[in-house]
């Protein structure tokens, strides 16, 4: 299953791998302002790359920010657009790939990638040319936050790991939902599984996609080789780590 793939079908019920997503929207929006206030002061304008059903740009958006979004997925722009209506917010989203994104040199302010996006490419270098496009679109004094997983070292290679969600409601229907890892060395597949809990129900079939195991240490050293200065990475400001980096002036 491609990554788009993935997203498209998980799209309708994403909001599930959080207990309460409105709060997480709340929660996850609130951070990220006090992020970008300390980091970036003054500037209200971010693209959110990889923007999913939106949790973190309907945040920002929420707080005034002037949000951007993108995303590979359809489903997932097409979602996260239903609920920006939904909630009166002026949210501007389209499809597109953040390896290849539609935007004029140097024209963004914040560039922002959350919740894991960016190790769904296959290699270190995948993620340098990405970093490096990044880096051309980015205007200068502008910057990228991104949070991703802090793995450490993989695990052996067959090693089978259960992320569970715990007990979700989907369709008036009890479902346990949980991802769980399959490690294949500095990989892993994911597959994200619901199991019905009602006896008259079946389980849904799971969906996986797969991710590389790239520290933040690692991307933040591509940073800097795509061109970026003064890396920050910040643990217990978000529910991941954050890896800040800024584009230099123009001499």
């Amino acid at each position: 299953m491609t990554v788009q793939a993935f997203y498209d079908d998980f799209a309708s019920r994403y909001h599930l791998v959080y207990e309460d997503w409105n709060a997480s929207i709340a929660r996850q929006g609130a951070a990220l302002d006090a992020l970008l206030q300390e980091f970036f002061p003054g500037q209200r304008s971010v693209y959110d790359v990889a923007v999913g059903i939106g949790t973190q740009s309907l945040g920002l958006a929420r707080r005034d920010y002037d949000v951007v979004g993108s995303d590979l997925s359809t489903g997932s722009v097409q979602r996260a657009t239903h609920e920006a209506h939904a909630r009166g917010l002026t949210l501007p989203l389209f499809v597109a790939d953040f390896r290849h994104l539609p935007v004029a040199a140097a024209s963004v302010p914040v560039l922002l990638c959350c919740d894991n996006a960016l190790p769904h490419l296959a290699s270190a270098e995948a993620i340098l040319a990405t970093l490096r496009e990044w880096y051309a679109c980015v205007r200068p004094d502008g910057g990228c936050l991104i949070s991703m997983r802090d793995y450490g070292a993989p695990p052996p290679v067959g090693t089978v790991e259960d992320r569970p969600y715990g007990e979700r409601t989907w369709n008036g229907r009890r479902y346990h939902l949980r991802q769980r890892w399959r490690w294949q060395g500095a990989w892993y597949e994911t597959a994200l599984e619901m199991t019905a809990l009602d006896g008259d129900h079946q389980d849904l079939p799971p969906i996986t996609t797969s991710y590389l195991a790239i520290t933040p240490a690692q991307v933040a050293a591509l940073l800097a080789e795509a061109g970026f200065t003064s890396v920050r990475q910040l643990d217990r400001r978000f529910f991941q780590p954050v890896l800040i980096r800024f584009k230099p002036p123009v001499p």
